[in-house]
């Protein structure tokens, strides 16, 4: 019998990271939750490892992804405007550690809204997008296109998941996709189905170094 996948969790306690913790545990997967505040992860299971680090302090990330199979980043500020360099020097501290500990496998969370649809495809929405969001959320945009190039100019096997509005509904596992591409008229996706992407695609290497739009 082979031994179960090792998916290590960066924002554990957000929305995201939360249900991807929920639904690796369900597979059968060894989780560790990387988390400043472990106290805060209340789940208990003899197969999941919450361990205490932050992504800014690159010393506490080498343990937790030791001997992982894969790490998944649902780091995040939510609609907060202020600056931040969460997204940038939190994930390359990340693939620093993995680079670090031999892991390849990875997969970050993006946002689809963080370019928009041609304005002749969909003018609603690049209009919702450029008027509206690109206005109140530019600092941490700028600080999350910044992550996805370290990303994509990394040598690791990556998946950028560019989500639309996220929202507390079910995972039904049904969901539209574009590799490389945009989804007309997606306007948002579940958490739960997010963590259901990144989880059963974690050995698709059609997923590898590639970016990913999602969207019911």
């Amino acid at each position: 019998m082979s031994e179960p996948t090792k998916v290590v969790v960066f924002g554990a306690t957000g929305g995201t990271g939360r249900r991807i913790i929920e639904q690796g545990l369900e597979a059968g997967h060894r989780v560790t939750a990387v988390a400043r505040r472990p106290s805060a992860i209340e789940v208990r299971h003899e197969r999941l490892e919450v361990v205490e680090g932050d992504v800014l302090r690159p010393e506490t990330l080498e343990k937790p992804v030791a001997d992982a199979d894969a790490v998944l980043s649902a780091l995040g500020i939510g609609y907060s405007r202020a600056h931040t360099t969460v997204y940038s020097e939190g994930t390359a501290n990340i693939m620093a550690a993995m680079r670090a500990a031999g892991v390849r496998r990875l997969g970050v969370i993006s946002t689809t809204s963080l370019d928009p649809p041609p304005v002749l495809s969909d003018p609603l929405q690049w209009l919702f997008f450029r008027g509206v969001l690109h206005q109140v959320l530019r600092r941490p945009y700028a600080d999350v296109r910044v992550m996805e190039g370290e990303v994509r100019a990394s040598e690791l096997d990556w998946t950028v998941l560019r989500a639309a509005r996220l929202t507390n509904g079910p995972r039904t596992g049904k969901y539209r996709t574009a590799f490389d591409g945009r989804i007309r008229g997606g306007w948002s996706i579940s958490r739960a189905d997010v963590a259901d992407f990144l989880l059963t695609r974690i050995e698709d290497a059609r997923t590898y170094r590639v970016a990913v739009d999602i969207a019911y």
